[in-house]
């Protein structure tokens, strides 16, 4: 398995990058029913898992970076909760690695930054281990207010293939175009504060 690093993974992305889309992990727990079974897919140091861990029996945090999953493990072992955990894995390969379904799967400001073939790659895998969807991620494209312009910058910033990576997702409409190529159908939505996020629960109807 490929593992992959960012130079903001881990402390960084924990303190500075995460505590921004709190906002977008709100909407998505208010999307999701109580006491159900969750897999978090590309959960970085795993902030919307330990928010969450109030409302669910159970969540799953996983990453491709194993600087972000030792990270996660580090706080949980800090912590006292029972009904979490973290694994280094691909998204790609989830199902290998539960032969249970998931009453929710859930993904935040991953999607942009994954090639095109990925995206859907990733969301079909996803299909198959959960029977909802929830997404986060930008809303494309992003207003010309000073908050779009700042998230513009960020991924600028984050190097030339995120950049493009990111450029792409906004090329094919965001989430929409991906529900669209899939075959899903979004049952609600919602668009965050300043016009910036995106975030969708949707079934699946992929044959």
């Amino acid at each position: 398995m490929k593992n992959k690093f960012h130079w903001y993974d881990g402390l960084f992305y924990d303190k500075m990058i995460a505590p921004n889309q709190d906002g977008t992990f709100a909407i998505m727990r208010e999307m999701m029913k109580p006491n159900s079974s969750v897999i978090d897919i590309g959960t970085g140091t795993g902030r919307f898992v330990f928010q969450a861990t109030n409302k669910f029996r159970k969540i799953v945090g996983v990453d491709l970076s194993s600087r972000n999953i030792n990270f996660a493990n580090s706080q949980l072992e800090k912590s006292n909760f029972k009904n979490i955990s973290f694994l280094h894995a691909n998204a790609t390969e989830i199902k290998s690695h539960f032969p249970e379904k998931f009453d929710y799967s859930t993904i935040s400001y991953v999607i942009h930054e994954m090639p095109y073939e990925m995206r859907l790659t990733v969301l079909k895998a996803m299909s198959e281990i959960s029977n909802t969807i929830i997404i986060g991620d930008y809303f494309a494209p992003q207003p010309k207010n000073k908050r779009g312009i700042s998230n513009r910058i960020a991924e600028f910033l984050a190097g030339t293939d995120h950049f493009n990576n990111y450029r792409n997702f906004t090329k094919h409409n965001g989430i929409y175009g991906l529900v669209e190529t899939l075959g899903m159908l979004i049952v609600q939505e919602k668009i965050g504060v300043h016009g910036t996020s995106h975030i969708v629960r949707i079934n699946k109807k992929i044959d």
